[in-house]
């Protein structure tokens, strides 16, 4: 399970999408998919705003449809949105119907890009008010229907309102009348990140100091140590740092030269040291420890899920199935010291929709860029 979990996701706590059970929730709504039952998830981030999403069931493949709630911290009324896609285009219709347990609740309105409805508040009202009950969802256009599940809405509402504290209070979505009554939580400020200067991408390190980092970084760090490269059952974050591993073994069989560490200058103290990690059919990543100059000895690790370092920033990108109908990604931005996470977000549940339906974010930031030189 482990190594399934590693393989489909680079974000910690995004669970491996076959070891649960269709019926079963799991996870928490503040990491990778969020808390998830049947055919809806909640997803928050760390300013406490959460989205909570519903999709088609699986066997509506060919049809699939989703709708997205975006809850703001003691707001009463949540943000609502839809999309469908057709049979043979990815392409939405123009004028479409909601309708709840038959009854038709209006025209949907295209948002600004077009890629996707935007309730009314009318609308909206309706849909949570029908949130307690087993509620058909549809919608009509161009004379086809689509449906969104409601398997699991009651639920993933309910997790909502506890994670805000809405539990009890009238801007309930689903537990006005529970017995236990909860404060509402007041939203949390972004991080503010402050982006530092750092190198252009075709800056060199000195040759002497790369052959120093090279004769030594496999001492700096515990290449050992079992986070990183697991034990007999389980795969580590990192199995391909390790010449002693089966995986390290059978790569350079095929004389591979991705085994090699690359140095990356940051800044004049700085240098990141990254390493090939592990690598999958559809799927890859390394890892990146920042080396401070003044105690090279002492790289940090900032993560085993990097895919590439630019202009001063990681990132990470990794489908969670192989075909690419969703995904996730985080970044970290250089900040003179250290790099710090800016974003991790994933675009919902493998549901049909090409690149994901939505983004879902479980950190969010606010990066402000610097453009003085280090000294």
């Amino acid at each position: 399970m482990k190594k399934l979990t590693i393989l489909l996701s680079a974000m910690k706590g995004l669970l491996p999408l076959t070891s649960i059970s269709a019926h079963a929730a799991y996870g928490t709504p503040f990491e990778g998919w969020g808390f998830v039952q049947d055919d809806w998830q909640v997803v928050c981030d760390n300013t406490l705003t959460c989205r909570a999403a519903g999709y088609a069931d699986e066997s509506m493949f060919d049809t699939p449809a989703s709708i997205l709630l975006t809850v703001i911290p003691k707001k009463a009324l949540p943000i609502a949105q839809i999309q469908f896609l057709s049979e043979t285009s990815d392409k939405t219709y123009h004028s479409a119907e909601l309708w709840l347990n038959g009854k038709n609740q209006g025209m949907l309105q295209p948002d600004a890009d077009g890629s996707a409805y935007d309730l009314t508040a009318k609308q909206t009202q309706h849909f949570i008010n029908h949130a307690r009950q087993n509620t058909k969802i549809e919608i009509k256009a161009g004379g086809k229907n689509w449906s969104v599940s409601d398997k699991g809405m009651s639920a993933v509402l309910l997790k909502l309102d506890e994670v805000q504290g809405r539990v009890g209070t009238p801007i309930a979505l689903v537990s006005k009348n529970h017995a236990s009554k909860q404060i509402p939580k007041s939203a949390k400020a972004k991080p503010v990140i402050k982006k530092a200067y750092a190198y252009a991408d075709n800056k060199q390190l000195d040759s002497s100091k790369w052959a120093y980092f090279q004769a030594n970084i496999n001492k700096w760090i515990d290449i050992d140590a079992k986070e990183l490269i697991g034990s007999e059952d389980d795969m580590g974050d990192c199995e391909l740092i390790n010449p002693k591993t089966d995986a390290y073994q059978r790569m350079q069989e095929y004389g591979s030269d991705r085994l090699n560490w690359t140095f990356t200058p940051v800044d004049a103290l700085h240098t990141l040291a990254s390493h090939l990690c592990w690598q999958g059919a559809y799927n890859e990543s390394s890892g990146y420890w920042l080396i401070n100059h003044d105690k090279p000895s002492k790289p940090k690790l900032i993560t085993t899920a990097g895919n590439d370092y630019s202009d001063g920033e990681i990132w990470a990108t990794h489908k969670d199935r192989g075909v690419g109908d969703c995904w996730n990604h985080a970044i970290w931005v250089w900040n003179g010291q250290t790099f710090a996470k800016s974003e991790d977000s994933s675009s919902g549940m493998c549901r049909g929709f090409a690149g994901g339906a939505w983004d879902l974010p479980t950190y969010v930031s606010e990066v402000v860029k610097n453009d003085s030189k280090a000294q």
